[in-house]
């Protein structure tokens, strides 16, 4: 699936969670993020619950510190989410700055401590700004963690992990080539040359397709193709047939 960066609020105040979750929205909208609003809740455990049923791979979330009708606070919340994820970025959004201490005290290490005196003009200006630094931080943090096959469509950047990624194979529509992943098929401009050059682990099988050998599920023999574990096959160019069935059956045995 495309790697996104889950966003999460938690507010107490409904008129406030509303407007906050707005702003975030139409920010991440106006500036084609790969972000996602997947909870915004007046309740840490209806929060935490969401973690639990589906844990995001990364996350950021912006959390008031006080819920007088809770029996968790916004602290106690960030110290679960903490434990539970390894990519979190937390924002306290939060009237009580005397508690910004405790919040490195406690280990929590937020990326910001937003103060709701400032005024919603200058709170909507810091939630920007906090998007921006979470989405910057979230994207550095991949491309030093994962290995990624990324393409733009738009104008907009998308990523997929490598190991999702079966083949890429030349398009129909001129100038353009489709990635085969293990849960989509995406067109998009360019050409497998530079393809190949970007991501010297897929392999040139013919002069149409760049495979993931560690993804070939199979080898029909007959046909000189390869099979893929979701029923796709790829041509395989006759005088690379017994160097590429080769390699397939070492990737097999491993």
């Amino acid at each position: 699936m495309i790697v996104v960066l889950a966003v999460y609020l938690c507010e107490d105040n409904p008129e406030q969670l509303k407007h906050y979750t707005d702003v975030v929205q139409r920010y991440m909208m106006i500036n084609d993020y790969d972000m996602q609003v997947v909870c915004a809740t007046a309740s840490p455990a209806e929060l935490l619950h969401q973690l639990t049923i589906d844990p995001p791979e990364y996350a950021l979330f912006f959390l008031d510190i006080e819920f007088p009708a809770e029996q968790m606070s916004g602290l106690e919340t960030a110290i679960a989410i903490r434990k539970q994820l390894g990519f979190a970025e937390i924002v306290f959004v939060t009237t009580h700055s005397e508690m910004a201490l405790l919040t490195f005290e406690r280990k929590v290490e937020p990326m910001d401590f937003i103060v709701k005196d400032l005024g919603r003009e200058q709170i909507d200006q810091k939630l920007r700004e906090n998007i921006d630094y979470g989405y910057e931080r979230y994207t550095n943090y991949l491309s030093n963690t994962e290995n990624l096959f990324s393409y733009t469509i738009g104008g907009r950047n998308f990523s997929l992990p490598m190991g999702d990624v079966y083949f890429v194979a030349t398009a129909e529509t001129p100038h353009k080539v489709t990635v085969h992943a293990a849960s989509q098929l995406v067109e998009f401009p360019g050409f497998l040359k530079d393809i190949a050059d970007q991501y010297p682990e897929l392999y040139r099988t013919d002069k149409s397709f760049l495979v993931n050998l560690a993804n070939v599920s199979g080898i029909d023999e007959v046909n000189r193709q390869l099979l893929f574990p979701n029923g796709d096959r790829t041509d395989v160019a006759t005088r690379r047939f017994h160097e590429v069935k080769t390699l397939v059956q070492k990737h097999l045995k491993a």
